[in-house]
């Protein structure tokens, strides 16, 4: 398998400020964290590796997309968490894992490219770390479950039309009144409150993202 080979140092011109950057008072505080954490990550001295996808033309690495599945890389993760694309924590740790684990399957231990992975790998871990032990207790499930009641009902339709699917999968669907459905949300789950409450994200993300496209 042909390695992904790299310079020690970043080309001339590469900038040390991340290009996608938003000021820390445009995001929640958890997100800032992430986003303090990427900042570190791209800064580093083998950050430049990771900024961008991999260019399989130029690196003539003819089979890099058969042996990894889903490509990333740090740059798509910035512009991702810049668009509010996560609609949690999770969603961003899972790409910037990726990233690495993505150099850490193509290329064999004790190449640049490895070793660098490795590295960043280290520091993103042990910043995450940190990130999640700031984070605040989650709100008591009854808490949860009556802002779910409060706040569904406001979804789009197609949003609204999943949580249905969702709630019929644990039988907490009740009936359909009128065009309304009422379910019973004590019937609810934390997993289950998990994926509602995405949707209630996904919403937001949404409406943020056309904010956006609006500005341009």
């Amino acid at each position: 398998m042909p390695s992904q080979s790299s310079p020690p140092v970043a080309p001339p011109g590469f900038p040390k400020k991340p290009k996608y950057y938003l000021a820390a008072a445009d995001l929640p505080p958890a997100l800032e964290r992430c986003r303090r954490l990427l900042d570190k990550l791209l800064q580093h001295e083998d950050g430049w590796v990771f900024a961008k996808p991999v260019d399989t033309h130029s690196l003539e690495l003819r089979d890099y997309l058969s042996v990894i599945a889903e490509p990333m890389d740090l740059g798509t993760v910035s512009r991702r968490l810049e668009l509010r694309r996560y609609p949690n924590l999770l969603c961003f740790a899972k790409d910037v894992r990726r990233t690495f684990s993505n150099a850490m399957t193509y290329n064999n231990k004790g190449d640049d490219v490895y070793e660098s992975a490795a590295k960043l790998s280290r520091i993103f871990e042990s910043g995450w770390a940190s990130i999640l032990a700031a984070l605040p207790s989650p709100p008591p499930v009854a808490m949860r479950r009556a802002r779910l009641k409060d706040e569904l009902p406001r979804l789009p339709v197609d949003l609204q039309g999943k949580a249905v699917v969702i709630m019929k999968d644990i039988g907490g669907w009740i009936q359909e009144v009128d065009g309304r459905v009422e379910v019973d949300f004590d019937k609810a789950d934390e997993a289950t409150l998990d994926k509602l409450e995405w949707l209630l994200a996904l919403a937001s993300m949404r409406k943020e993202a056309g904010a956006l496209d609006n500005q341009i």
